[in-house]
């Protein structure tokens, strides 16, 4: 049996801390024995405890991550941890050390395409893991040009859950959002930060608005005060046809609502949003970041945008509107890319391959 330490900074709930609650508990069940480690209060803590996972709440922050290190070296100890596992920028400085103090192997997996510090502490930092995981291949590219050696990195994309996230297991929640049936519903799930871009998602929708009688779905947490922000960007007569849900559990049955899925980010590692998306058939747009463009094939299983071109955007949600048969077409390929791809199956294979291999090094 292999003991496994994995580390999360970030209290919120996205996709990175989906791809981790998934690894943990799939491994979990496969005899791992696994522990987490994160901060107070955090959303992964909680759900991590409701999936059986021993969990060791501490206070991840940049200003005392070295009173941090013998926390996590008597965790080590304790919990007899054969492989160390980080997955932010805070912790990853913590546990990273406490690895190499202890003579663990050290794993540390890149979620996004922020750029890497050319300081000697983080040379030094991003130098002592023993293996890279990246979630896709732009990632990989990123971690080469700021020359981390390729042969240190392995690619496993982020999984989804094709059985949760089944359109034909789940009701669609049009009547609760009183939404009419025959509606054209345009929709993202994700949190509202500057790197996701909604702002060109609403311009577009007032564009599209203009022609089109349509609704836009927007999930994710947000205050009063950044929905009125919102609002401003569209004209009065259409703010009636948007719906900010807030934070939702019933992601399949939110994605069930919507016809047509658009991310308009600037800046994502893979966006898990996306691919559950794709996984309930729905035809999906997004922005041509190195991300997206390594898994959507243009008229295949999405359509491509400009990056930040509200009209181009625009332009290609009316004609899906306007193309049933392409929808269509879009749908069922994009069901299929997951399937083939994306299975929680592979990527847990693939992972135990990387924790195997380091294991059997030894």
């Amino acid at each position: 049996m292999i003991n496994i330490l994995h580390t999360e900074t970030l209290k919120k709930w996205g996709g990175q801390q989906k791809r981790v609650l998934s690894e943990i508990t799939e491994l979990k069940k496969r005899g791992y024995k696994i522990v987490l480690a994160c901060n107070k209060d955090s959303v992964i803590a909680k759900k991590s405890k409701n999936e059986g996972i021993k969990v060791y709440e501490l206070d991840f922050k940049k200003t005392n991550y070295l009173r941090t290190i013998p926390k996590l070296i008597k965790i080590i100890k304790t919990e007899n941890i054969d492989i160390i596992s980080t997955h932010s920028s805070t912790d990853s400085w913590a546990a990273g050390i406490a690895a190499k103090l202890t003579g663990r192997k050290f794993v540390r997996f890149k979620h996004n395409m922020f750029p890497i510090g050319k300081d000697p502490l983080t040379k030094f930092i991003y130098h002592i893991p023993d293996k890279f995981i990246a979630i896709s291949d732009p990632i990989k590219d990123l971690m080469e040009q700021y020359g981390i050696d390729s042969s240190k990195i392995t690619v496993i994309p982020t999984s989804v859950d094709t059985e949760r996230f089944n359109p034909d297991k789940v009701k669609d929640l049009r009547n609760y959002f009183s939404i009419p049936k025959n509606a054209i519903v345009i929709g993202n799930i994700s949190g509202f930060a500057k790197q996701k871009a909604q702002h060109i998602l609403f311009q577009a929708f007032d564009l599209v608005s203009k022609k089109y009688s349509c609704f836009l779905l927007m999930a994710g947490n947000i205050s009063e005060r950044g929905m009125q922000e919102y609002l401003h960007l569209v004209s009065k007569s259409i703010q009636n046809k948007i719906i900010f849900t807030g934070y939702r559990e019933d992601i399949p049955s939110i994605l069930k609502s919507i016809d047509i899925y658009v991310s308009s980010a600037i800046s994502e590692g893979l966006s898990i949003a996306v691919l559950e998306a794709m996984a309930m058939e729905k035809a999906v747009i997004v922005s041509d970041i190195p991300a997206f463009k390594s898994f959507i094939i243009d008229n295949y299983n999405g359509l491509i945008f400009k990056s930040e071109n509200v009209e181009d955007l625009a332009n290609k949600i009316l004609y899906l509107i306007e193309n049933e048969n392409l929808r269509k077409k879009l749908r069922k390929n994009a069901r299929k890319t997951i399937l083939d791809r994306f299975s929680l199956e592979k990527m847990i294979e693939d992972t135990e391959k990387v924790y195997k291999s380091l294991v059997n090094a030894e």
